[in-house]
């Protein structure tokens, strides 16, 4: 069963070519169908299809790691909203 993802989940992937690095949920894109993460430690602004996200879940390649504090989400936004506005993003 997959759990419903929230802003401010923390996922951290364990396969592939980001295994080591952690994605904080921003929002959802319901136009494009992904899911918008700030990409740590890089601070990258990233895109995930949501199916791929959703798969990778089931097959344990991503996995739920916590829900951060509301004033780390504030910085972590904060950042994300920097990289938007600089076109910063990567798929």
């Amino acid at each position: 069963m997959i759990k419903k993802i929230r802003q401010g989940d923390m996922y951290a992937c364990h396969h592939g070519q980001f295994a080591g690095q952690m994605f904080c949920f921003i929002c959802r894109d319901k136009k494009e169908h992904t899911y918008n993460f700030l990409r740590m430690p890089e601070m990258i602004t990233t895109a995930i299809p949501q199916k791929d996200f959703d798969d990778g879940l089931t097959q344990g390649v991503i996995k739920f790691m916590e829900k951060v504090p509301k004033y780390v989400f504030k910085v972590i936004l904060a950042q994300y909203k920097k990289n938007e506005g600089s076109n910063d993003r990567r798929k």
